[in-house]
């Protein structure tokens, strides 16, 4: 299973896959002393498409991190997108 993890304090966006996959799951971390919100989700030809909206409190504390198990469809050509207002560890499972 493919992985995309990193370290963002904006937004990443994966390259796009040349085949349809599916996101298992995906796992974010916050990093900041702040509450931080966070989507995900994904690009299908330029239009932004976001299944998740998560608040994340201050790091260091029982709501700091959020993990979720998904079956999100990716088709062919488009690419997964995070975005959050402060700096976060994320890691994504393709398969």
């Amino acid at each position: 299973m493919p992985i995309l993890q990193g370290t963002t304090s904006g937004s990443i966006m994966s390259t796009a896959y040349n085949i349809p996959c599916v996101i298992e799951s995906f796992s974010v971390y916050n990093k900041t002393g702040g509450a931080v919100v966070v989507k995900v989700g994904i690009v299908v030809s330029g239009s932004e498409r976001y299944m998740f909206s998560i608040n994340l409190a201050a790091e260091g504390t029982a709501t700091s991190s959020h993990y979720e198990s998904t079956n999100i469809k990716v088709p062919a050509s488009a690419e997964i997108i995070i975005v959050t207002s402060g700096q976060i560890d994320y890691v994504v499972t393709i398969d």
